[in-house]
Order: structure tokens, then C-alpha cells, then sequence
């Protein structure tokens, strides 16, 4: 018996104006299976999927559902056929149940034309009960945490009775335990026949789910392989299109003077007594769970919370939080988790988002003189080499991972001196993140310390001096790099203190 494909793509070109974001594209999809999709942002995985759920049409080429050649020309031909999509960013209404969420759109009406809201409400909890989940389908949303969101989406997709369920980024927000049960429902519908459409950056995640992979870069297929057939090198080598020499570059550089002390900080259920201390030239890694207290911590520092208790001394001299304008000026830089809602300004330019932290210097009378604005804007994308097609380019416009790098880059031409990388390379592709890390190094190099929060141990455990372990708002170990491995930092994140 042959194999039978659930999904097929044969030359798949697509163009805007006179760029081509697609390529010939050929992609062979196993019915049954989890297919991860690769590349780096701006490869062209997004165009290919909105293709394939009907948001843009192709060019040119064919696509095949089940062995038919089919015609997508709207997200509804994609719903008929069986396709569905789980987006990274969960689009639902916060003040809405989870059953008018999953339905939203689609609703189901009585023969009087009312909305049934019993029938919809029956076919949710079949959903919910075959993911299980911890809450019931009159949940009101705004009380879930993004992984239940994401539960609920899921459920919202299987109401489709989908045959091809396409996950983006799917496990970017959740906590380990929140993935790990979305890789149990993985494995559910995988046994139910459901074809599995994976993108990630996490390639931890594609190694331990997937059954095959395809690897965009530049618009192109650069090949198709079974998880068996190829290494973790192999695959970076492909989405980058060379050799990556050191995807952690992380060099020695001295420890100079103290930049930052913290003792006994406390500020609320997450803040419970900190001490730790910051020297120029480290880069201090923050390990934990989800809820442990690390953005909390550095938050209250930065002074974007109530006020604190405990003492801070920036460089010898005492350092009362009063708000993030009066931190800067001390010589803060924070580069947020949240980029898309707290770092960038979407509908502004690159340049204007560049400037946004030290207007005042790029200012004459009140007025921003837009030549000099233009002049640093350049440097910084020439530095971290931002894809854009110049500095006027609207922000919104560009990739997770150059939204990413203005966000950076904003704050290298100032005088800070103490960085807080708040989950950086969150949603960023391979390539974006090893320009992430060498920024950080950079920055070490010329006696700034820097504050490295990440869920990822595999980067902390590359890019650190030391890291410190949080769990419920304490920091319960502090292990140097020579010592620091991925078994001891789940132990003492998890509690293992409690163990001892």
C-alpha cells in the first residue's frame, strides 16, 4: 500500500508587486502525521499558510487536499475542505464564555432564528472533555491564562471536524506544564487520523513531535526530510543558508565593579525578598517557572509597579524606584516580554520607534530634527541588521524577530549601562536569535551588565556567568556557569529547595 498524503503543494509561487515570497514551493504532507514547518521569519512559512487557509490566493501552482486538486479562495473553501489554523496570538473575547468564544462567528441558531446556546454549549464540553481541560464550557474567558486560551482554541477548531489542523508557534506563552499537555492532545488526534501542520522556533519541540520536516528560507523549499534522517545542525545550516558556527556566542569577558545591588526587595506575592548583585561585563541569567516572580522582580526595579520595599544602589549610590522615565535616566535599559503591546509602536516608523527613548537628545527647540533621527536609525539597522526596506518602513510591518531588534536597538545608542532582556528571543527565528546573543556579548564587552530572563534553560545555560533560580517570588539557588545544568535548574525551579 502507497503512501496517501493529506496535503500536497506543487510549484506554489506568490508574488506582491515585484516580490516574490514564494517560490516554486512543493511540500508533501502524510496523512496522520505532525509536519513541522521551518524557517526563519520572512521565509515565507506565513504567506504559505494563508494560502493554504485561504486568506491570500496563490499565483500560480497547485494545491492538492486528499488527492484533489482544489481551488482555496476564501477562509471558508479552507473549512470545507478540512483545514483549520491555531494562531500564535489567540483573537477572543474576554468578556465572552468559552462557548460563545469557540463559536464566535459561527454561531448556531434555533429554527425561531435565536441563538442556541444549548446545543452550542453540548458540542463545546464534547471538545473540552476530549482535550481535558480543567474548566467547563461557561468559563468566562478573561479568567483563563493563555494556555487555557489556547485549549479553548483548540476545541474551537475541532468543532470544524478538521482533517488538517495547522498549530503557529503554538507553545510560545505556556507554561511546561501547559505544553506538555498540548503535546498529550497532539498525540491524541494524531491517533484520530488528524494531520498535524507544525510551525516553531522551539527545535527541541520539533524533534521530540514531529515526523517530518520542510524548511523554507528565502521564499524556497530547501528540502523535505524524515525527523530521523536529520540533525539539529543540519536543519539551523538550512534555515540560515550557512554554517552556524556558534549558535551561543558567548565569550569571556572580566567582571569589573558593581552596577546593580538589590537587597531584600519585596513587592507583592511575587517580590519576596530578593538579594542579588549585577557586575559590569555579566550576563545574569533569571531561570524559573511561569509565575515564579522574575518580571516581577526587575518590573519593581524599573519602578513599573507599586512601591517597593528594600534597598537598591545603582553603582555605589542609593537608587529609589520613582517611575521608568526617572530609571532611565539612571541608566536602566528594559527590553519588555510583551514587544508587540509594550515595546514597539506598531503604526509608527522604524526610525520614530528607534527614537522613542531619547527624544529629548535628538531634539532642537521641541522639534526632533528627522535628519539626525534618520542618520542613527541607519546605524542601528545596519548594525542588527534589521530587515526593512529603510527606516520609514512601518514597524507592524516587519517580522517577530526585526520588531525584536528595534526594540534593541533603541536602547544601544544611549547611556545605559544596566540591561533587563525580558524573554527576547521569544517568537524569534534561529538567525535573530544568535543576533540577540551577540548584542548581549557586545554589550558585556563594553562593561554594561545585563539581565538575561528566559524560559529556554538551553540559552541561559549558553549565554550566562550565573544564573539565579526563582520559585515563588524568592530566588532559591544561584548556580555558577561552570556548575549550572539543565537537571539542576528544573529541580530548584520546580522547588527542589523543599526536597533538601
Amino acid at each position: 500500500m502507497g503512501v496517501e498524503y493529506s496535503l500536497q503543494c506543487r510549484n506554489v509561487c506568490k508574488s506582491f508587486g515585484a516580490n516574490r515570497v514564494l517560490q516554486d514551493v512543493n511540500l508533501d504532507v502524510i496523512r496522520g502525521e505532525v509536519h513541522a514547518l521551518l524557517g526563519q521569519n520572512g521565509a515565507g512559512k506565513s504567506t504559505l499558510v494563508k494560502i493554504l487557509t485561504g486568506v491570500y490566493s496563490r499565483d500560480v501552482g497547485e494545491i492538492i487536499v486528499d488527492g484533489e486538486n482544489v481551488r482555496l479562495e476564501n477562509p471558508s473553501d479552507a473549512e470545507r475542505l478540512g483545514i483549520a489554523i491555531i494562531h500564535q496570538d489567540q483573537q477572543m473575547v474576554p468578556q465572552f464564555d468559552v462557548t460563545r468564544n469557540a463559536f464566535l462567528g459561527v454561531e448556531l441558531k434555533t429554527p425561531l432564528g435565536k441563538l442556541d446556546f444549548k446545543t452550542m454549549a453540548v458540542r463545546v464540553t464534547e471538545k473540552l472533555k476530549l482535550i481535558n481541560v480543567s474548566f467547563t464550557a461557561d468559563t468566562q474567558v478573561s479568567s483563563l491564562t493563555v494556555g487555557q486560551r489556547e485549549q479553548v482554541a483548540i476545541a474551537a477548531a475541532l468543532l470544524q471536524n478538521p482533517k488538517i489542523l495547522i498549530l503557529d508557534e503554538p507553545t510560545a506563552s505556556l507554561s511546561i506544564p501547559e505544553v506538555e499537555h498540548l503535546f498529550e492532545i497532539i498525540a491524541m488526534l494524531k491517533k484520530q487520523g488528524v494531520t498535524i501542520i507544525y510551525i516553531s522556533h522551539h527545535l527541541d519541540e520539533v524533534f521530540r513531535i514531529c515526523d517530518s520536516i520542510t524548511i523554507l528560507r528565502d521564499s524556497k523549499v530547501q528540502g523535505s526530510f524524515p525527523i530521523k534522517e536529520i540533525t539539529h545542525e543540519n536543519v539551523v545550516t538550512l534555515m540560515i543558508g550557512r554554517k552556524l558556527e556558534e549558535f551561543f556566542p558567548k565569550t569571556p569577558v572580566e567582571k569589573g565593579k558593581v552596577l546593580l545591588d538589590v537587597k531584600n526587595l519585596k513587592n507583592g506575592p511575587l517580590v519576596q525578598g530578593l538579594n542579588f548583585k549585577l557586575y559590569a561585563g555579566e550576563i545574569l541569567g533569571f531561570a524559573g517557572l511561569v509565575g515564579a516572580g522574575r518580571t516581577e522582580s526587575l518590573l519593581s526595579i524599573y519602578s513599573a509597579g507599586r512601591k517597593v520595599e528594600g534597598d537598591i544602589s545603582v553603582e555605589g549610590k542609593t537608587f529609589i524606584p520613582k517611575s521608568p522615565l526617572h530609571a532611565r535616566k539612571q541608566g536602566f535599559a528594559f527590553i519588555p516580554e510583551d514587544r508587540r503591546n509594550e515595546g514597539i509602536v506598531s503604526d509608527l516608523s522604524i526610525s520614530q520607534n528607534l527614537s522613542l527613548a531619547f527624544t529629548g537628545s535628538l531634539a532642537k527647540w521641541g522639534i526632533i530634527r528627522r535628519p539626525l533621527e534618520t542618520k542613527l536609525s541607519n546605524t542601528v539597522i545596519n548594525n542588527l541588521a534589521i530587515n526593512c526596506t529603510g527606516p520609514q518602513q512601518r514597524v507592524g510591518d516587519l517580522s517577530g524577530g526585526n520588531q525584536q531588534k528595534v526594540v534593541i536597538g533603541r536602547w544601544l545608542e544611549g547611556n545605559a549601562r544596566i540591561f533587563v532582556f525580558d524573554q527576547p528571543t521569544t517568537g524569534v527565528d534561529v538567525g535573530a536569535k544568535t543576533e540577540i546573543y551577540r548584542q548581549m556579548v557586545k554589550l558585556a564587552q563594553n562593561g554594561c551588565g545585563v539581565i538575561f530572563i528566559s524560559s529556554e534553560n538551553e540559552e541561559l545555560l549558553g549565554m550566562c556567568d550565573r544564573i539565579l533560580v526563582m520559585a515563588k517570588g524568592r530566588i532559591v539557588k544561584e548556580l555558577d556557569r561552570s556548575e549550572a545544568t539543565e537537571e539542576k535548574l528544573l529541580f530548584w525551579a520546580s522547588g527542589g529547595e523543599q526536597g533538601k
